[in-house]
C-alpha cells in the first residue's frame, strides 16, 4: 500500500516517465516537471508538462486490529502536449497518444495507484503551439 502522498505522486510521475523515454517519438521532447525549479517551456519545439492535482479523500475502511485505516485519495494526473504549430496536430496526437497509454488499463506496484477514464482534450492552437491534454483519474489508499 502506498504509505505517503509523496510516494504515490512518485509513483505517477515513474509510469509517465518510463513510457515518454520508452519510446523513440517522445523520448528527446523535454518535459517540465512541477518540482523542478527555474523550468522555462521551449519557446520552440515540442514539450510537455506533467501535473499531479489531488481531488478528494475520505475515509475508506474502519481501524484494524492495530489501529490502521485506510484512506481514499482521487485525483488527477495531468499532461500537457505542446508541438509546433504546422506540423503540431498530427505530432501532439502521436505524444498524447503515448501518454495516454502510459495510463491506461495500468495499477502500479507497490503503491497500487489505479489510473482509470484516461482520455484527450485537443486545446488547439496555444500561440505557436498546438496543444493536446491527456487527463488520467487516480485511486490508491493511504494507510496510517
Amino acid at each position: 500500500m502506498t504509505a505517503t502522498i509523496t510516494e504515490a505522486r512518485d509513483e505517477m510521475f515513474a509510469v509517465f516517465r518510463t513510457a515518454w523515454l520508452g519510446d523513440p517519438a517522445s523520448a528527446s521532447v523535454p518535459v517540465m516537471w512541477p518540482d523542478v525549479a527555474a523550468q522555462k517551456p521551449p519557446t520552440s519545439g515540442a514539450w510537455a508538462r506533467v501535473t499531479v492535482q489531488h481531488n478528494t479523500g475520505r475515509q475508506a475502511t474502519l481501524s484494524n486490529g492495530v489501529g490502521q485505516r485506510r484512506f481514499r485519495r482521487t485525483g488527477v494526473v495531468t499532461v500537457q502536449v505542446f508541438a509546433p504549430t504546422g506540423d503540431g496536430q498530427e505530432f501532439s496526437d502521436q505524444l498524447a497518444t503515448i501518454a495516454k497509454n502510459a495510463f491506461e488499463g495500468v495499477t502500479t506496484s507497490p503503491g497500487r495507484v489505479m489510473f482509470r477514464d484516461v482520455r484527450l482534450r485537443e486545446v488547439g492552437q496555444d500561440g505557436n503551439f498546438y496543444q493536446v491534454n491527456v487527463l488520467a483519474d487516480f485511486e490508491y489508499d493511504e494507510v496510517r
